[in-house]
Parts: structure tokens; C-alpha cells; sequence
């Protein structure tokens, strides 16, 4: 276990209280520096200039107050958690537009490959009473984190975290640990050579098992971000669940490179030839909806 794993476990280990890590002196100056900048370019560049500056005075953990809830993150752990935490106006904001769109009372949200729950957490904020968050996440570190970041906000009958890597079929697995990013781990494939890269092995489940034990009768917005996985992910549930328990709306991880251009046309065609729409595509993500 390396440092980074062992403040890690500190953190989140019994007896630590959110409050414990509130940034103080320069950090918390630039931090707030780097949020007080709209999203979008050119305010962006000037936000990352600040962030550069908060990172020297940050190291982690970080307790913050977002979106109305009290997180415990990892800046210089995740490249996720630091644009959250810094640029929280930025991330993500083209597709959290779309999303907000679709929100309303009981709103249902699945997210597949969660990490630290961005996305999870931010629709708990924008949804009432009676909306349910599935929370999906392998990596046992970052299940840790979420698990006590729902506890520090009292918010378990709202957001279920399980902790599982979705895949085609139930079984286990080994999940390949992102050595500079928490964000980059992925189920190795089968006979995957995993010398030198730190692995860990996992519950492997499909997105069905996933809504029976969470006992959904449908979900509004499936989000998925396997790193690479997303059609082991989508198929087999698309195949076999019966219509209306389709989610209406996806955000799905497309990538951006060359070795991801076949791959994501050919899970969009798929996705199309099954009534889902593409509304838009963004540098990573592709958001469809169900005609």
C-alpha cells in the first residue's frame, strides 16, 4: 500500500470526522480563488491558474462543502476529484445542462463507474424526496469514500452505494487499479497480462442484478463510464430487460482517441438501432434519449 492509499485509509477509517481537513491559509485562499470563476472558457484558463496554485497548499484530503453537501475528496489522487473540487462550474456542464432538463419529482439516477460519485452527488442535490440515486463503484478505496461521505450527509435512504464492477455476466474479476488516476480503473479482460500494474479483485455484476437488488421499477438516467467497458454494460440489459425498464435517458463514455472511434460509433449505431437518439457528444460522453 502506497502513501497515497495509506491517507487514504486514515481518512476514511473509524473516528474520522468530516471538518477534520478544512483547508486553511493559502489552499482555502486559491481554492476559493478557482471557484469563483464562471464555467466555460476563457474563465476556465484563469480558474486553472488558481487551482495550480491551490495544489502546492492542498494535498489531500480535502473537506468541502458542494452542491449542498459536505464531501471528503482527494485532489491530487483523481483528476475527477480535482475539477470538482477547483472548477466545479466547469465540469462536466454541457451534459449537466442536459441532464437538469430531465429532472423531476422521483427521479431516478444509476451511476455506473461512479468513482467518488460527481455525478451521483449532484443529482441528489437537484432531486426531491422521493428521487433515488444507485451508486456503482469496484475500486474498494473509493467505495470507502463514498460510503462516508453519504453517512457524513445523512443521506442513505436517498443514495445506495454498491460496491461491484458491472459487466456481461455475474462471476468476479480483476479490477486494474489507474496508478496516477483513480478514475482509469477497468475489469482486465480475460487472459490480460496485469504484470507490474496493480490489480484487486472484485464482485462482478450486470446492470440487471443491479436493479433488482435495488428493486427499481425503472430508471430515468443510466450513466456509465467503465473505461472502455460500456457495451458489456448496455447490451446484455438492453437485450433482456423488458421495455420500460429501459433508461430513458444514458450519458455514456464514448472516449476521444483513435483506438475509441470504432468502438463508440459501433455502440452508438447499436444504441440507435434500439430507438436511443443521440442529443449530443461532447469531448468524452455521448448523451442519448430514448425516442
Amino acid at each position: 500500500m502506497g502513501r497515497s492509499e495509506d491517507r487514504a485509509a486514515d481518512a476514511f477509517g473509524e473516528g474520522s470526522a468530516w471538518g477534520d481537513c478544512v483547508p486553511a491559509g493559502p489552499g482555502a485562499f486559491w481554492l476559493g480563488v478557482a471557484r469563483s470563476f464562471p464555467g466555460g472558457w476563457p474563465w476556465s484558463r484563469f480558474a486553472l491558474l488558481a487551482r495550480r496554485a491551490a495544489r502546492r497548499h492542498l494535498a489531500g484530503p480535502v473537506d468541502t462543502r458542494l452542491w449542498g453537501h459536505r464531501l471528503r475528496l482527494f485532489p491530487d489522487r483523481s483528476i475527477s476529484e480535482a475539477r470538482i473540487l477547483f472548477l466545479p462550474r466547469s465540469w462536466d456542464r454541457t451534459e449537466r445542462k442536459r441532464i437538469a432538463r430531465w429532472v423531476r419529482p422521483g427521479f431516478t439516477f444509476v451511476d455506473v463507474g461512479a468513482n467518488v460519485g460527481a455525478y451521483s452527488f449532484w443529482i441528489l442535490s437537484r432531486i426531491d424526496g422521493t428521487g433515488r440515486v444507485v451508486t456503482v463503484e469496484p475500486n474498494p478505496d473509493l467505495t470507502r469514500q463514498l460510503r462516508f461521505n453519504v453517512h457524513v450527509n445523512g443521506v442513505q435512504d436517498r443514495m445506495r452505494v454498491v460496491q461491484a464492477a458491472v459487466g456481461a455476466a455475474r462471476g468476479r474479476g480483476l479490477l486494474s487499479l489507474g496508478t496516477r488516476n483513480s478514475g482509469e480503473g477497468r475489469l482486465a479482460g480475460p487472459g490480460e497480462a496485469t504484470d507490474g500494474i496493480p490489480t484487486v479483485p472484485v464482485r462482478v455484476v450486470t446492470l440487471a442484478d443491479i436493479v433488482e437488488e435495488a428493486g427499481l421499477n425503472r430508471i430515468d438516467c443510466l450513466k456509465v463510464d467503465v473505461e472502455g467497458g460500456e457495451a458489456d454494460v448496455l447490451r446484455p440489459f438492453l437485450r433482456g430487460a423488458p421495455r420500460p425498464l429501459w433508461p430513458r435517458h444514458l450519458v455514456v463514455e464514448l472516449g476521444r482517441g483513435p483506438r475509441e472511434g470504432p468502438r463508440s460509433a459501433d455502440l452508438s449505431a447499436w444504441l440507435a438501432a434500439r430507438g436511443y437518439r443521440l442529443e449530443l457528444r461532447t469531448r468524452l460522453n455521448g448523451v442519448f434519449s430514448l425516442a
